[in-house]
């Protein structure tokens, strides 16, 4: 018989701090393929939030051949303590220490009780994000290789029938979007896995809500749990050669020279680093043409800072 239920655990660590964590949990009446959704991995990514919440909420188990379970909010401490990135209690980034370690501080416990009563519970695994409270974001998607032919191509035929925009691929094993990422570390799992991007700067967009919705239904038609085919809405997806992120070496105000969406010719400018009265320290030059995916829009900028990303075609 088909259900349909949320819980909430508890994980707590050496020094007693507790983390909610709740899930949602849907099985059909027919055996099928199991989705994992991963919401709230950050604190201020609102969109993404938004958009896991009403997927969950819009799903009816009676339709379903499968199971699907959602992670509503990874990381409630962060969510509540309106910390972007990290963790308030430990630091950590929750998605760095993937797949978790039992004995760590209370990021690594949050993610190894995921990783043991929702990822491996699942044949495919979606992380959902957008931009936090600072920084710009369109809507892309990061996948992984692992070297494994058949696994490496049906995570890209997976990605490639979800609706968005831009799909790039990263080494699963490599240190940048790879290693101790929850996609990354699914992919290492054996399962294909990805990571959504859509929306940012706390805003609660109803675009990039749907974005995140839309996307996650996809994956329900594309994997049989859903009758029914996937809804390219914003055109068929195009695959990234790669993607660049735009680092600085000057910290002080920063200054974007680009938006969301734009084409940037290769030598132009992608941002200003500026002293505080206004001079000009540095200018952060695109290596390649390409598309803006991200563009960090705080008014300052540390020193070797994050500021944003192109995607190159």
């Amino acid at each position: 018989m088909a259900s349909k239920s949320t819980k909430v655990i508890e994980v707590v660590d050496a020094d007693g701090v507790v983390a909610k964590i709740p899930i949602g949990t849907a099985i059909g009446d027919n055996g099928g393929p199991g989705l994992a959704v991963i919401g709230g991995v950050h604190g201020t990514e609102y969109a993404a939030q938004e958009g896991t919440v009403e997927f969950w909420n819009e799903i009816d188990a009676s339709k379903l051949r499968g199971s699907v379970r959602v992670v509503l909010c990874a990381d409630t401490l962060a969510l509540e303590g309106h910390s972007a990135y990290v963790n308030p209690v430990d630091g950590k980034n929750l998605n760095r220490v993937w797949p978790g370690d039992p004995n760590g501080t209370i990021t690594d416990r949050i993610a190894h009780a995921i990783t043991t009563q929702v990822i491996s519970h699942s044949d495919v695994v979606i992380d959902v994000h957008g931009g936090e409270w600072d920084e710009d974001i369109g809507c892309f998607i990061i996948t992984h290789a692992v070297g494994d032919e058949d696994l490496d191509r049906r995570t890209l035929e997976l990605s490639m029938a979800l609706g968005f925009t831009f799909v790039e691929v990263t080494d699963a094993n490599g240190p940048i979007l790879g290693v101790g990422t929850g996609s990354g570390e699914a992919m290492k799992g054996g399962r294909p896995a990805l990571t959504l991007e859509a929306g940012g700067v706390a805003r609660r967009e109803r675009r990039y809500i749907d974005a995140h919705k839309y996307a996650l239904r996809n994956a329900l038609h594309h994997m049989g749990i859903l009758d029914g085919d996937p809804i390219m809405w914003d055109g068929e997806p195009i695959l990234l050669d790669h993607g660049i992120l735009m680092k600085t070496t000057e910290g002080g105000i920063y200054q974007p020279a680009v938006e969301v969406g734009q084409w940037i010719e290769e030598g132009a400018v992608f941002a200003r680093v500026l002293s505080y009265s206004g001079e000009v320290l540095e200018e952060i030059l695109a290596p390649e043409a390409g598309t803006v995916l991200d563009v960090i829009v705080a008014r300052a900028i540390k020193p070797d800072g994050f500021g944003g990303k192109i995607g190159v075609l």
